[in-house]
Parts: structure tokens; sequence; C-alpha cells
């Protein structure tokens, strides 16, 4: 191993020692940032724990540390420790979408009302995303690239749509379970809309990703989609089987899920993410596809939420939300005008999501205020946005200042969720036996 300069160092010399000393006080001052923005968001703002992570990693990027002492952020985060920072914080995403992937149980939701859910789910995308690509012109020109030309129209557009169109099934899932609220009828309704609304953005995510990765050549998009509904049929169809006799083999040997399979299911999961990858659909979608595969494993997922989903929200996580909140500036929305778009953005993202859901349960027969709970529920953005942003950010879609206003838009949904649903499920609250940890 040599530095730049052609010195020899070792897995002990000085220039490793350096660098694994810090990257660890990164690690250090962003978990404990982030473990004191949490506790302050669940003491003043009764908040759950998800919007305390998005905004932790805000406050550790230019938005605020850097824009009070640069000379800090620039230490703290030095461009030596990047490349691991960025490649640590995307495993943990790839274990989160294996995580949301068992955890979908598509067929439970849907059991509970097929037709109902399929309609608000369905209204929770395809408006939002029709009222995204028809704004998207309105505010890619006027975000101009650091050269000074303005994003490719189409990519812009098909990306805007798809920003407006996330729901984020596990931060919604969080605050009912959190207010005691996860068997109501609200709930089971609006879980089961948001987890098809996750299934149907991830396909278009994909699908996006697949357009704007062939150049907009209609054959290479043919060939890159193939290649892609190939994989996915070989993962859910041909290798699903032996991946289920695979896991329940090992847990009854194991007793549960011993590091054997543990170890290969990690294989089996990176190795998943790479074909993704290397499809040209990101390789968290590989996460997300081996999960569904295994969805049917409960008592896999009961061991594996156990044993991995901690260290999952309590590591990997923050270190996907400053990764987020790096690349975040609120510095570059100045003036009024910028803070006006950003206003905008926010108002199409909750006209399309909230108003689409409010319009089809009325359809559907419901209350005023059940609509109204639904439109807010589905409106909840959180932590799957961020995913969704990141990948539009990665592929040069969206510049930052659009970037910046999106996750603005991410968090500001996300907060007034909880409070929100406080307000509008109170009754349900009370005809529940479940109480609220906050409040014992």
């Amino acid at each position: 191993m040599f530095t730049e300069h052609g010195a020899a160092t070792t897995a002990t010399g000085t220039t490793a020692e350096h660098l694994v000393v810090t990257l660890l006080i990164q690690l250090v001052v962003l978990l404990v940032v982030t473990r004191g923005v949490v506790w302050i968001a669940r003491r003043l703002f009764r908040q759950t724990d998800a919007v305390g992570e998005m905004i932790a990693g805000v406050v550790l990027g230019p938005s605020l540390l850097g824009a009070l002492h640069p000379e800090a952020m620039r230490a703290l985060f030095a461009p030596v420790t990047a490349p691991i920072f960025v490649g640590v914080s995307q495993v943990g995403l790839i274990f989160l979408m294996f995580q949301i992937g068992i955890e979908f149980e598509l067929a439970r939701e849907l059991s509970k009302g097929k037709a109902r859910i399929l309609v608000l789910s369905l209204a929770g995308i395809a408006v939002p995303f029709a009222l995204g690509f028809g704004t998207a012109d309105f505010f890619r020109l006027r975000s101009p690239l650091p050269d000074g030309s303005f994003p490719a129209a189409l990519p812009f557009r098909l990306f805007f749509g798809t920003a407006m169109s996330i729901t984020a099934i596990p931060v919604l899932g969080r605050i009912f379970m959190e207010l005691g609220l996860a068997k109501t009828r609200t709930a089971a309704l609006t879980i089961g809309a948001a987890a098809v609304n996750d299934v149907l953005g991830w396909i278009v995510l994909g699908v996006v990703s697949a357009i704007i990765g062939s150049r907009l050549e209609p054959g290479m998009l043919a060939l890159k989609l193939g290649f892609v509904v190939l994989y996915a049929l070989l993962v859910l169809v041909v290798l699903r089987p032996a991946l289920v006799r695979f896991v329940r083999s090992s847990m009854a040997r194991e007793k549960g899920l011993g590091p054997t399979l543990l170890s290969w299911m990690c294989v089996a999961l990176f190795a998943s993410a790479i074909v993704t990858s290397k499809l040209g659909i990101f390789a968290i979608l590989g996460g997300f596809l081996l999960g569904l595969a295994l969805q049917t494993e409960h008592a896999f997922a009961e061991a594996w939420k156990a044993r991995v989903t901690p260290l999952v929200q309590a590591f990997f996580l923050p270190l996907f939300f400053a990764y987020t909140g790096l690349r975040t500036e609120i510095g570059s929305l100045s003036g009024a005008g910028a803070w006006l778009d950003c206003g905008l953005v926010c108002l199409v993202a909750f006209a399309g999501k909230l108003g689409g859901t409010y319009i089809a349960a009325r359809a559907l027969g419901e209350s005023h205020k059940t609509a109204v709970t639904v439109g807010v529920c589905m409106n909840t953005r959180g932590l799957i946005e961020l995913v969704a942003l990141n990948v539009g950010y990665d592929l040069g879609v969206l510049p930052k200042r659009i970037f910046t206003m999106l996750v603005i838009m991410a968090i500001v949904s996300t907060f007034v969720a909880t409070p929100a649903i406080r307000f509008l499920m109170a009754s349900e609250r009370r005809a529940t036996p479940e109480g609220d940890p906050e409040s014992a």
C-alpha cells in the first residue's frame, strides 16, 4: 500500500492510523449529535426518532455547522475519509432496503381491503407524479447548473415527478406504533396503501433510473429494462424457492439467525446489489428485491429485525443522514425568490400527495376527517424520499438548489406528520387499548 507520494504504509502505519482516527472522530461526533437532536425532537417537539435523525444530518452539513464554522466542518469531514464515509453509508442503505423488502407483506396488506387500498395507492402516486411532471419545467428553468446550463428537460421532469410520489412507510409505521394507533382501521388502510405505493414508487424509480442511464436511447433502454425484468424474475421466481429452503433449514439448524446464515445472507445481499448496480438501477434496489423474495419468512424477518436492524438504525442510518446533510446547503437558497420557490415545491408536493389521496378517499365513501388523515399520512416522505433524492443527485439530474429544496420538503412533510396524525386521530387513540409511550 502506498500513499500519493509513494511512501509505503502498512495497516498499522502512520497514514492508516491517521485515517482511522479521523474516521472515528467523525463517527463519534455524528452519533453524539444525532442522539442529541433526536432527544430534543422527542422531548420538545414530540417527534419520532426519524425526524431528529434527518435534522441531525443537516445540522452537521454546510447548512448549519458549515455556515457557522466552515473550518470546523472541513476539519471534521476531511476529504481523505470521504470515499470510506460514502461507501459505509451506502452499505447501510442496502441493509435498510433489504429490511424494507422482507417487511412488505403486500398480500397481507391487500387482504384488508384490496379495492380501497389499490385505489388510494394509485391515486397517491399518479396524481403527485403528474403534478410534479407538469410543473417541473418551472423549477428547472429557475435552477441553472454550475456551468450556467439547465438540466435536461425529460430526465428532470421524470425525476421531479418521482420525487413528488414517494411515501415513507417505515416512518409512517413508527409514527403509528409510537402513538398507539397501529391497530386502528385508518392505520391499516393507510399502511396498506403506502405499501403498494412504495412498491410502485421503487418500480418507477428503477424505470426512471434506467431511462436516464440509457441516455434516452430506445434500444439501450429496452435492453436495460429487459435485463432488469429478467433479473427480477430470476430472483422472485427461480431462486426464491432455493433461498427459502436454505433460510428455513439454516434457521432450524442454528436455532435462529446464526453467524453462518447471517454471513451467507450478506453475500447474497451484496451480490444482488452488485447485479442491479451493473444493470443501471442502483445497488439499493438489489437489496430491496432480495428482501421481497423472503417476505414470507416471518421468523427470519423477526430474527433479522432483532439482530441486524438495531445496528442499521443506530449506526448506518445516521451516516446516511449526514451524507445527505453534507450535500444539502440551505445557504444556496439566498433571497426571497429562492425561498418562494422552495415553498412552491412544498405546495406542489403536498397538493399532489395529500390532495390526490383525499379525493380518492372521499370517492370511496370515507368521511372528510378520515380522508384528510389518509392524505396527511400518505404525505409523509421521510427517509425513503432522501434515498430517492440521493439517487437523482448521483445521476446528475437534480441541481444542488433543487436537491436542497426537496430535502427541506421531505423534512417538513415528516415533521408535520406526527402532530397532525396525533390531532386527527385523537379519538381513535382513546378507543384503542394501546397507550402513547410519550405520554406515559
